[in-house]
């Protein structure tokens, strides 16, 4: 069975898995379970392979044990490439080694099923591929193909700069959105089966991006972005693109960073609150997910410390009024169903 096929039947497992569909107590009920996670960033890849940390997670935002508390289903580990990786950028052989160091962080905690396992495990975390920043795939973009065959779900053109492929929201201002080359990558990342990451391009890229996501019948995925009307960052998400990120089919995953929460340096859990209160009325409840971005160098919220602060947030919500389901909806199943995404009329590998 290829990695595509292997993790589609892993999704079909973890969608029937645990806690989901739980129905909510009644008075005499006992407490709800906890709601299952499924995380669309977390940056551990980068921690260990750029700065030095262990490959046990012993330290951080999403340590072994805090992603056991925090009741993880599942986690995306990003193949990021620093736009300082060379004096140069990044090359295509970056992201080879990075892969590698994400199957050793994988191999080394056996709290994770192996990428691409064919059925979930109770008290263990599918584990899942991106890349962030493929600029560097400009060299050859037919270099994609092999690693979506080895499981790479999402895929953003660029990061901080901009690049052959795209405009960045956060580099120097530009005259284009997706270059040609751009355009012609994110075609061939759709038609291979996997996804475009829209969370750190420029608003020029992401309409450049509309269109060609349509033609796929592909939804649209911030993996790790808020809403700009509550945090007006460019990192973040216009009203508008929230809406095209829901017809789309697609997701928006909640970003912890508290800049991109509050706007400011300090954020708490009522602040993300209100993220989640935006997103979902803009979006709607299907098109909103979790993508913290712990251990990406961010500033957590007062109250969101760690990935075991994850039930406190959904009781924190459900509290506000969310149903069970809806929250269930936030902090897994929107991921999942995205995750799990093929292009009709075939998967990635049967094509």
């Amino acid at each position: 069975m290829s990695a595509a096929g292997r993790t589609r039947a892993a999704l079909a497992v973890a969608c029937a898995a645990g806690a989901l569909g739980a129905p909510r107590p009644t008075r005499g009920d006992p407490p709800e379970p906890p709601v299952q996670v499924v995380d669309l960033h977390v940056d551990v890849p980068w921690q260990v392979h750029f700065k030095g940390r262990d490959r046990r997670l012993d330290e951080g935002h999403a340590r072994r044990e805090t992603l056991v508390a925090g009741n993880y289903l599942g986690i995306v580990l990003p193949i990021y490439l620093p736009d300082r990786a060379r004096p140069e950028g990044p090359r295509i052989e970056d992201a080879d080694a990075v892969l590698a160091t994400v199957e050793a962080i994988v191999a080394a905690n056996p709290v994770f099923l192996p990428l691409g396992a064919a059925r979930a495990e109770p008290g263990r975390i599918s584990t899942f591929l991106s890349i962030e920043g493929a600029g560097a795939f400009a060299e050859d973009i037919a270099q994609i193909d092999r690693f979506i065959e080895r499981g790479v779900r999402l895929i953003s053109p660029n990061h901080a700069k901009n690049t052959r492929l795209s405009s960045s929201a956060t580099g120097e201002p530009a005259s284009f959105g997706l270059t040609e080359l751009g355009k012609r990558f994110c075609e061939r990342v759709y038609a291979k089966g996997a996804l475009i990451d829209v969370s750190h391009i420029s608003d020029a890229a992401f309409a450049d991006l509309v269109p060609i996501a349509a033609a796929h019948g592909a939804p649209i995925v911030a993996t790790h972005s808020n809403a700009r009307a509550v945090a007006d960052r460019p990192r973040n998400l216009t009203d508008e693109q929230l809406r095209l990120i829901g017809r789309s089919g697609g997701v928006a995953g909640l970003n912890f960073h508290a800049p991109f929460v509050n706007g400011t340096s300090e954020a708490d859990v009522e602040d993300v609150v209100a993220q989640v209160d935006h997103m979902v009325r803009v979006a709607g409840v299907d098109h909103v997910a979790i993508g913290s971005d712990f251990d990406g160098g961010i500033t957590t919220p007062k109250g969101l410390a760690d990935a075991a602060a994850l039930p406190a947030l959904a009781a924190r919500l459900r509290q506000r009024g969310m149903s069970r389901g809806d929250v269930e909806k936030v902090f897994s199943r929107n991921a999942l169903r995205i995750l799990g995404w093929r292009p009709a009329g075939g998967s990635a590998g049967q094509q």
